[in-house]
């Protein structure tokens, strides 16, 4: 007994792993885990310290955590709100809700977006492919590729890979006087994995404005641009707001001036995490990524093995011979001739087996016909031998004859005769 519950311990427990391994995806590992910036991040990529430090300044911050369509109903007001987002996205926003977010840039709202386009992020490897699609359909600034700077010899070009993979950092300085760069002189972005080249350049015949570049390599990296009654604030290096750079040389101060300038008394800040995976709705990567879902799973695999080896009884082992059953065949027999043989022809041999039956008793030389004998035997009554004979002829004629009353004065001749 203990042998055959190891068994089926092992096999139950064969089936859940691999009906595990091939139908929920798996979480990533703690140390693989990539930390988003999100607005309840402590670690060095969120944005927890600036939401602190707007508790502090008394200034109104919510969490968006549904789609774009929902953003007014966050809002104490309808206009001079600030909307900070972060790109790329871990939940690419659809065609129609980046519809619905220039309309409300356009009635009085600012979009402040923070593209991972120069500096990279641990969090933006896994970059939305459509990105450059979305920024330029939001800003009207398009991403040009990289064309690769002209060097005198190779020892050239390999210098300039191995400085651009060992910097850790990368400094903005303003173009400019703007109130958004009031006191500002560096903007740093921490740069933990190597920075990129890129530029980008008006596609929509705008005229944005530029208000930073790059101290390296002197390409823009902030631009300010107008739409309708709002504007936008893109940036292409997403870091120095994070909770790792915002104290970093004037990037505090930086964050200061576009709330200030851009938002209004009564005006609400809001950080845009459903993007990024922090959502109130059903998202299927997050569900199957709760760790609670998988501590559940593990409870409810542990009861049904305690229920299989402990409460239920094991089934025993059947038998491989298995002894027909006489009365069954014979049935089944019955129910066989009964559909295949028409009722007259089966009347027909019922008579006739019984009239051999009759006559096999006679020692007689010559075998007398057989309805000779029936017909003369003083043991049976004219009502019988008359009912014997019309059935007969019926059943001969092919007509329809009733085998149960057959069958019943068969039986009672037998009685009689026997």
């Amino acid at each position: 007994m203990i042998k055959e519950r190891a068994s089926v311990l092992a096999l139950a427990a064969g089936a859940l792993a691999l009906f595990y391994i091939l139908i929920f995806p798996k979480p990533p590992a703690e140390s693989d885990e990539v930390v988003r910036p999100l607005s309840s991040e402590v670690r060095l990529e969120g944005y927890l310290a600036a939401w602190r430090w707007l508790a502090e300044q008394h200034i109104p911050a919510v969490s968006l955590r549904y789609r774009y369509d929902r953003l007014p109903a966050l809002l104490s007001k309808p206009t001079g709100n600030l909307l900070l987002v972060t790109m790329p996205q871990w939940v690419p926003a659809r065609t129609a809700e980046l519809e619905k977010l220039q309309g409300w840039v356009e009635r009085g709202n600012t979009l402040l977006i923070m593209a991972a386009i120069h500096d990279t992020p641990p969090w933006s490897l896994d970059s939305d492919p459509l990105l450059n699609e979305k920024v330029e359909q939001l800003t009207g600034l398009h991403l040009e590729k990289p064309i690769p700077a002209r060097k005198a010899d190779a020892k050239a070009d390999l210098k300039s890979d191995v400085e651009s993979i060992l910097v850790d950092r990368l400094d903005i300085r303003p173009r400019g006087e703007h109130p958004l760069l009031a006191g500002v002189r560096d903007i740093t972005a921490i740069a933990t994995l190597p920075v990129r080249n890129a530029r980008l350049k008006a596609s929509d015949g705008g005229l944005p404005l530029e208000l930073a570049t790059r101290s390296d390599s002197g390409d823009p990296t902030l631009w300010l641009i107008r739409r309708g009654a709002g504007q936008i604030v893109f940036s292409t290096v997403a870091s120095p707001f994070s909770n790792g750079a915002v104290a970093v040389t004037d990037n505090a101060r930086f964050l200061a001036n576009i709330i200030a300038w851009c938002c209004g008394p009564g005006a609400t800040v809001v950080f845009d995490d459903a993007h990024q995976g922090a959502t109130d709705y059903y998202d299927g990567r997050a569900f199957f990524a709760d760790p609670r879902l998988h501590h559940t799973l593990w409870w409810l695999v542990f009861l049904w093995l305690a229920l299989v080896l402990g409460a239920l009884p094991l089934r025993a082992a059947q038998r491989s011979w298995q002894p027909v059953n006489e009365g069954a065949y014979v049935e089944a027999s019955a129910r066989y001739f009964a559909n295949v043989v028409p009722p007259y022809e089966a009347a027909q041999r019922l008579i006739e087996s019984f009239l051999r039956r009759l006559g096999a008793g006679t020692h007689s030389d010559r075998e007398p016909p057989l309805w000779e004998l029936f017909d003369a035997d003083p043991r049976v009554t004219d009502t019988q031998r008359s009912a014997l004979h019309l059935l007969y002829e019926r059943a001969c004629a092919g007509k329809r004859v009733d085998l149960v009353r057959l069958q019943n004065l068969l039986a009672q001749l037998r009685e009689h005769l026997e």
